[in-house]
């Protein structure tokens, strides 16, 4: 169809109906992924992509999830997903996670599933393809998981008790009400009765033939993807699948998988819950509608109707954005969308959610409706869509400009949502050309006639749900209360919305000119460092990894330590209130819309011995990226408004904080790590008080007065001759002096042996432990920093084995190692671990924890260092092909002279299991151990 008849049919758009049912073209299928279906009904996805390069990703999607258990089944979906690790035809026991380890793809990162209500996803991802077997291998677990599980009794009882403690983890105030009240949400519906963790009733008791049923049921062909996305060959892959999943039988009258449908409501379905560890009210409303068909998403249509009102929603979202820092908006932050209608794929919702004030819940509601309203009244005003159309308009030549550098995964969500919802899949050439020509085309009469269609006026399909801090004598909103809300907003006289645009430059007097006085070339990490006319050191490496992305790092000697006890809580909170502010002349809110059709930021934070400003670009924005840099320096603009508005969302996150079982363990933790320091403590309600804006601008000001402080290193895709004009316009010309105050050391860690157990009553009773070795003796070398690394590494892996898969004590734990260096030559090595434990089984856990540190120091694993070595080797060839890598490189080069890139591979290499044990023994030399434990109150 030409541009023009398709213009002729946009500008009599009326709604959104109208959209999806217009005749227009099919959206083409990117003939890059070569598609195909077996006989058996196995729909396969291959994709040739070479970046990075050795590398590919593969994926098993099951069209099957929790919803399709029956009510003695509920929670099999998602313990048939863990069973995955646990035995297969070719894979026995955890044999399938030990051979992932030995080709550098570790266990719950680059091995991985999920299940939710609708599907079930595992994946094998970033697998070096540099040899052909390790591909093969991946293909034939896809093709175990499909059809080849062994599903052990002995191996389905020790998996038990994980899944209880991932429920016992996952479970928050949010889930324990949502649980209980879905059946009202979802009346009628399975919906509301198959959370995917399921009952912990039938994980303990279920008998293995009803796990196997399941299996056998559901986990067939004709429900099942393979995605295969990476360097791989894909004549050869295919061939591969054809093999392996040709022969799997497709059981004659097997159940077909059917949608479940969500009844209408003809009334409001109001629910209002409470729990005693809820932090923060909220209230959403949600008008349900119907999903659109999968029969009718391939064509160009439903591309531009999802445009259209992802358009209308970011303008409201804009308005809730200006609203929330007037001082009578009741809420401190809404936010709309249009999506799923909860945990639903057959039916969606309009929602409109919003964070009130205390006490606000109510007028929130109406507030936030009546905005809505506003907008599907009166249409949004022509300086919104323009800023709009230039925000996507920049973002498609954002996409573009680097479509040949895409990683794996982005293929793989676009052919994941082809077969389980049969989104599009246009190739990116074609979705940046239709969408550029045709968004400059379609009119703001769509974009308003969209919003109006979301916003329904009927109380059918509407939902009002409202989860809340349960406290006694505290008074709840109710069903009445809630229904005269609405009625108010839907009462009230609206007027139209004034956009009040600020339209001028973001530098309204340009600086005075500096210049390059003098540069240098660095041959063996391939940067300049240029010296400027005001003496600021510039570090620049040209580099396209990312060809949309220019990086700008500035960091100043200074920090917090110059700061003492009166501006602790000043401290705390600078760099939320720095970036809370405006610059030049703009408020916050303003400058974003000044912002409109540029891709450049800039931030502005605070360590304790260093502040650094930020900012990133697309290679065509980086002069807006220099400005707002050269702002932070000069004028960060104070905006009492967005400032009031952050400490009102302050006072109601510290209102409740001390409810959290999860907050207060990180409390105690950086009081024990830091020994009560209160520098570090966290904040509390009473704190605010203390906050002072003035003084928080003062600090920064003093932190910015002189550039000469800073070293600015930038590092990306951009074009020298370009971007030497712009250092010599915005960074030569900051202001410098002479005399620069630097930080020192105040961050200062518990040694010796502390050990701090505490007893906490909660409402779900969990057990959580971190234990940290310290030794600040050892030097910074290349070495001890590979060593500490292995060392984490190592003991990550033996406890999984041995305090998840032999004792069952625990969902998730984790262990690592770093050395870390600052200016004053401090070195502190670190290994460390995490376990949230079964209470029950709290004594092991925290046993194996202590004790495998001490084996280690005498016996390392030789199969597991190699595994180690695996994946760091790989790690490291993905590394380098990243700009925060280059940046890390070189600021410890430049800082320290040390080397930190020539020879890590060679490092790693070098390993053994006798030079590992050394260093660990040496390590614990010092005896510096710190413990805290919670564990809940009997």
């Amino acid at each position: 169809m030409k541009l023009k008849n398709l213009l002729l049919l946009i500008l009599v758009l009326t709604a959104e109906t109208v959209m999806a049912q217009m005749t227009l073209p099919n959206v083409p299928a990117d003939s890059a992924v070569r598609v195909g279906k077996l006989s058996n009904g196995l729909t396969y996805y291959i994709r040739y992509n070479n970046w990075p390069e050795h590398r590919a990703d593969f994926y098993i999607a099951q069209k099957v999830g929790s919803l399709q258990e029956n009510e003695s089944q509920r929670g099999l979906a998602h313990f048939l997903e863990h069973m995955c690790f646990n035995g297969t035809k070719h894979f026995k026991g955890n044999d399938l996670i030990r051979y992932c380890e030995s080709i550098g793809v570790q266990f719950g990162g680059d091995l991985n599933a999920y299940t939710s209500i609708d599907q079930t996803v595992y994946n094998i991802s970033n697998v070096p393809t540099t040899r052909q077997t390790a591909v093969d291998s991946c293909l034939l677990i896809l093709s175990d998981w499909a059809d080849g599980l062994t599903l052990d009794p002995k191996e389905i009882d020790k998996e038990r008790g994980v899944i209880h403690e991932e429920w016992r983890m996952r479970t928050s105030p949010e889930t324990r009400m949502l649980e209980r009240d879905l059946p009202k949400l979802y009346p009628n519906s399975k919906y509301g009765l198959r959370m995917p963790i399921g009952l912990m009733s039938v994980v303990d008791n279920f008998k293995p033939k009803v796990l196997r049923d399941y299996y056998e049921k559901w986990y067939r062909p004709d429900n099942q993807g393979i995605i295969v996305v990476g360097d791989v060959d894909v004549n050869h892959v295919e061939a591969e699948i054809k093999k392996l999943f040709g022969g799997i039988k497709l059981q004659a009258n097997a159940a077909k998988v059917v949608d479940e449908a969500v009844p209408d409501n003809n009334s409001p379905i109001f629910v209002i819950d409470k729990d005693k560890e809820q932090q923060q009210n909220n209230i959403q409303l949600m008008f349900k509608h119907d999903a659109v068909p999968d029969s009718v998403k391939g064509n160009l249509a439903y591309l531009l109707t999802n445009y259209v009102k992802q358009t209308a929603i970011t303008m409201l979202n804009e308005r809730f954005n200006d609203y929330a820092n007037k001082p009578e908006s009741p809420f401190v932050g809404a936010q709309a969308s249009d999506d799923n209608y909860l945990l639903s794929k057959t039916k969606d919702a309009f929602t409109i959610y919003a964070q009130p004030k205390d006490g606000k819940i109510e007028a929130s509601l109406k507030s936030m409706l009546a905005e809505a309203d506003r907008a599907a009244e009166f249409g949004f005003t022509p300086s919104e869509y323009d800023r709009a159309k230039a925000n996507t308009l920049s973002g498609l030549d954002k996409m573009y400009s680097n479509r040949d550098k895409r990683y794996n995964s982005e293929f793989y969500n676009s052919y994941k949502a082809n077969f389980l919802s049969k989104e599009p899949m246009p190739s990116i050439n074609y979705y940046y050309t239709t969408l550029k020509s045709v968004v400059p085309m379609i009119p703001l009469e769509a974009v308003n006639a969209a919003m109006k269609e979301m916003v329904s006026k009927s109380d059918t399909n509407m939902i009002v749900l409202s989860f809340n801090n349960e406290k006694e004598g505290k008074i709840y909103p109710t069903e009445e209360g809630l229904k005269k809300a609405i009625a108010e907003a839907r009462a009230e006289k609206l007027t139209a919305y004034v956009d009040n645009v600020k339209n001028e430059p973001l530098i309204t007097e340009m600086p005075k000119k500096g210049s390059i006085v003098k540069e240098s070339v660095n041959k063996k990490f391939d940067y300049k460092e240029l010296t400027l006319s005001n003496g600021i050191k510039v570090v620049l490496k040209k580099t396209d990894f990312k060809k949309d992305q220019v990086s700008l790092s500035a960091e100043g000697f200074g920090g917090s330590s110059l700061y003492e006890k009166n501006d602790f809580n000043n401290l705390g909170v600078f760099d939320d209130v720095i970036e809370a502010s405006g610059l030049g002349n703009f408020s916050h809110n303003e400058l974003t819309k000044a912002l409109a059709g540029k891709i450049a930021g800039a931030t502005m934070n605070i360590s304790t011995q260093h502040q650094y400003i930020n900012g990133n670009s697309t290679p065509k924005d980086m002069e807006t990226m220099f400005q707002l840099v050269y702002l932070y320096f000069t004028h960060i603009n104070k905006d009492q408004e967005s400032f009031n508005n952050l400490m009102n969302g302050y006072e109601i996150s510290l209102k409740n904080r001390a409810l959290d079982p999860d907050k207060a363990f990180g409390d105690s933790l950086t009081d024990t790590r830091y020994m009560h320091n209160p520098r570090f403590k966290a904040m509390k309600l009473d704190d605010l008080k203390n906050i002072n804006y003035d003084r928080i601008l003062d600090i920064a000001k003093q932190l910015t007065t002189n550039a000469g402080a800073y070293t600015f290193s930038i590092i990306g895709n951009f074009d020298e001759d370009s971007i030497r004009p712009l250092l010599e316009e915005y960074i030569a010309s900051l202001p410098v002096q002479k005399n620069i105050v630097k930080g020192h050391k105040v961050n200062y860690t518990a040694d010796g042996v502390v050990v701090n157990k505490f007893y906490r009553k909660m409402e779900m009773p969990k057990a959580q432990a971190v234990m940290i070795w310290k030794n600040d003796k050892m030097p910074y070398t290349l070495e001890n920093s590979v060593k500490a690394d292995i060392a984490g590494q190592i003991l990550n892996m033996v406890y999984l084995k041995k305090i998840r898969e032999d004792a069952s004590a625990a969902y998730s734990v984790g262990a690592g190692g770093n050395v870390s260096h600052s200016d004053d030559g401090y070195t502190e090595s670190l290994i460390y671990a995490s376990c949230p434990m079964k209470p029950e089984k709290s004594d092991l856990a925290l046993s194996i924890l202590r004790s495998e540190v001490t084996t280690l120091s005498s016996k390392c694993d030789p199969a597991m260092l190699s595994k180690v070595k695996e994946f760091m080797l790989k790690n490291a060839d993905d590394a380098v092909k990243t700009n925060n890598y280059w940046l890390g490189v070189i600021d410890n080069f430049r800082k320290y002279g040390l080397d930190f890139h020539t020879e890590y591979k060679n490092v790693i290499k070098a390993q053994t299991p006798e030079s590992i044990s050394i260093f660990v023994k040496n390590f614990l030399k010092e005896n510096n151990r710190m413990e805290v434990i919670m564990l809940p109150q009997k």
